[in-house]
């Protein structure tokens, strides 16, 4: 529980690199110092001498109380508190930070995640839980064997069973293997006369390579745990919290019928997950799919006669209800279309994250003890986001994607603080919890339950969609559909509706910039999408579709290199992915300038187009929107940008009024198009775009 809080997190991975660290060097820290009777958090006593300007000027500045005082001891009760602290400091603490400044303060280390080993179908949607591991090279490193797994399976094994390396990660020798010393973290072997400084022997203690060292704590997630049928699950889980709860609280803390009031469940909770010394193991059954293990609603297929296998409240129905956007997704999105089962005990934890692609989603309750839930609004995702990094910086450092890994929590206490709003619910059988857009959420369970849960998206929702895409280009992870096939899908159905309108001009508009872009940069070769050759015929049709720089969908069109004919490149990517000349490499589409421009009204078309055509003013709104979730620009004139659309101030009369206050016309005509604004309109321009909107 304690590795799943944040700030805990991060004070795990320090001790745990300090006890590397010390044993790399031969000196194991085998005790951490007490004080007050407790142990001294050697991470707290770091950063609170890092924040009063390093050791030198906490030493100089005989600040050793002061720092003492704000990790709570008290200078009645330890008297040897300053020296205490300050030989601490110097012993273990002092020796580690001069060898992280010698190493810039990180790893140099290069992850080998190779696309096509990386790639994730859509349709076999996994759970983002589950622990990542992640190989490391040595720096200087010159291997062609991308992982220490591959490594060791081309390695040498001795009698006894371990792994002889081929050669020094530093000379790239294999002579002299009898000083060969191997790192009890990642088998890889290293000559003693390598090492800087070297060594002379071979440590008695474990051993880790600088690699090891600077990287511990990167590899975390949830590992898998024993496997039970629901009834052995619900023994142990009962059994757990009635011995916990009996050793650790008096029996004034039960009600009547022997259970645990739930706002002392709670408290226990953030106790444990605080606390870096009291380590509690709990299991969660997260993430089963329901298409394996069952439904705990009645389904067509299994119970063709009941009435609730077709009501639109059962989450095997939900999804495709007639407002639902999924009804346009040909693949099955298993967690996203097709319910999962989450099985759970006390104290097992959902940690904070939105859902995939920001949509909706519908958790139900089957049977079971309460299940407590935390929630942040959507419009406060980035207030929180911020929150996040400005508590644990040293994790965002390490995994930029934290919060799409679902691997972290952090008390909202900590968040109120930061002005993130944060509500609560307690969910309970029978109960219905739906989450909304962008929203994030978190939680745990008080006892054994049994929970379903699955996605759904309603027109509302499409805005958010090309935020998260952005969001998983930006972190290089797999999208579940294709945004903009999603539109194209929806076509037929929704083009006189104008929040579909919308949607689809920002697709277009966006489009054909990227392709003029494109064409600009060199790359002149052009042909439709299906008389590409696309390689390798045996290749995942997902693969066929996805950037291999970002991983985000090319639907509408892609460019292919000929020195890898069988990954595409998304054209904000494709000058990226290679360094070959542009006439190396082809631009494919599924459809032209010219169906999309007609889609946008700005150019007639021939033949039938696959679009119907926008009107001026769903264009207009579409730019509008744009406009004002644009960041603010300090750098723009609100002078001489006076209005947003090209020739309106001629429209303008010489006064408005707005609330009984008198609006002046502008100065002169704007210079300047709509699409070219990046700043946050006050209440003149406002005016001005909203006359625009009335005369279209």
């Amino acid at each position: 529980l304690n590795s799943l809080e944040g700030k805990t997190r991060s004070n795990l991975n320090y001790q745990d690199q300090l006890y590397k660290f010390h044993a790399q060097q031969g000196q194991p820290l085998v005790k951490v110092p007490q004080l007050d009777h407790r142990p001294i958090d050697l991470y707290d006593l770091r950063n609170e001498v890092a924040a009063r300007g390093g050791y030198q000027k906490v030493n100089g500045g005989k600040r050793w109380a002061e720092i003492g005082r704000v990790l709570k001891y008290d200078r009645k009760t330890c008297t040897s508190m300053s020296n205490s602290l300050k030989s601490t400091y110097q012993k273990i603490i002092l020796p580690f930070e001069l060898y992280l400044a010698r190493h810039n303060g990180s790893s140099d280390t290069q992850l080998f995640k190779g696309f096509p080993a990386d790639i994730t179908s859509g349709s076999v949607r996994q759970s983002k839980r589950r622990r990542a591991s992640a190989s490391v090279s040595i720096s200087g490193s010159t291997t062609d064997t991308d992982t220490p797994a591959a490594a060791a399976a081309a390695a040498p094994v001795s009698a006894t069973g371990s792994v002889i390396p081929e050669r020094c990660e530093v000379c790239r020798s294999g002579e002299n293997d009898e000083k060969m010393l191997i790192c009890d973290g990642c088998d890889r072997g290293f000559h003693m006369y390598c090492l800087n400084p070297p060594l002379n022997a071979i440590p008695n203690n474990d051993w880790y390579c600088d690699s090891c060292v600077l990287s511990a704590g990167s590899d975390f997630g949830f590992e898998d745990g024993a496997e039970y049928t629901l009834e052995s699950f619900k023994r142990k889980g009962d059994e757990f919290k009635r011995k916990f709860f009996s050793q650790h609280f008096a029996s004034t803390d039960t009600v009547d019928d022997g259970s645990v009031p739930e706002d002392v469940v709670e408290r226990e909770f953030w106790r444990l997950v605080a606390s870096p010394y009291e380590d509690v193991e709990v299991e969660y059954g997260a993430d089963l799919h329901s298409a394996q293990h069952g439904s705990g609603f009645p389904t067509v297929e299994r119970d063709p006669l009941e009435p609730y296998a077709r009501h639109p409240w059962n989450l095997n129905v939900l999804p495709f209800q007639p407002a639902s956007l999924f009804n346009h997704i040909s693949q099955d999105i298993s967690g996203m279309m097709t319910p999962w089962i989450y099985v759970g005990m006390c104290f097992s934890t959902f940690c904070w994250h939105n859902e995939d692609h920001y949509t909706y989603s519908v958790n139900y309750m089957h049977w079971g003890e309460t299940k407590t839930w935390y929630g942040v609004p959507g419009a406060h995702a980035t207030r929180f986001e911020d929150a996040m990094r400005a508590a644990v910086p040293q994790l965002f450092e390490n995994q930029p994607d934290l919060l799409l890994q679902l691997v972290t929590m952090l008390s909202p206490e900590v968040l109120v603080a930061r002005g993130v709003d944060v509500v609560s619910c307690d969910q309970r059988a029978g109960e219905f919890v739906v989450t909304f857009p962008q929203s994030y959420h978190a939680g745990f369970n008080q006892g054994v339950n049994f929970n379903e849960a699955v996605n759904f998206a309603t027109p509302d929702w499409l805005p958010f969609d090309i935020p998260s895409v952005r969001r998983y280009q930006r972190y290089k992870r797999n999208p579940v559909f294709s945004h903009d096939e999603l539109i194209v899908t929806m076509a037929s159905q929704y083009s006189a509706e104008r929040w579909f309108c919308v949607a689809a001009t920002e697709m277009a508009t966006r489009e054909l910039a990227e392709r003029a872009r494109l064409r600009q940069s060199g790359i002149r070769r052009e042909a439709a999408w299906h008389t590409v050759d696309e390689g390798d015929p045996d290749l995942p049709e997902e693969m066929r579709q996805q950037c291999v720089t970002c991983k985000a969908f090319a639907y509408l069109s892609a460019v292919v290199c000929s020195c890898t004919p069988n990954y595409i490149s998304c054209l904000a990517h494709a000058e990226k992915d290679c360094r070959c000349s542009p006439d190396s490499k082809q631009l494919k589409v599924r459809y032209t300038d010219s169906e999309l421009r007609a889609m946008l009204g700005t150019e007639s078309s021939a033949a039938a187009a696959p679009f119907p055509e926008i009107s001026r003013a769903h264009i207009w709104e579409s730019e509008f929107r744009r406009l004002m979730s644009a960041p603010a620009s300090p750098e723009a004139s609100i002078a001489t940008s006076a209005t947003a659309v090209e020739g309106t101030a001629d429209q303008q009369s010489d006064k408005q009024a707005v609330d009984n206050k008198e609006v002046a016309k502008p100065a002169r005509k704007p210079t300047i198009a709509l699409a070219d604004l990046r700043f946050r309109p006050e209440l003149t321009q406002m005016v001005v775009l909203l006359e625009e909107a009335h005369r279209l």
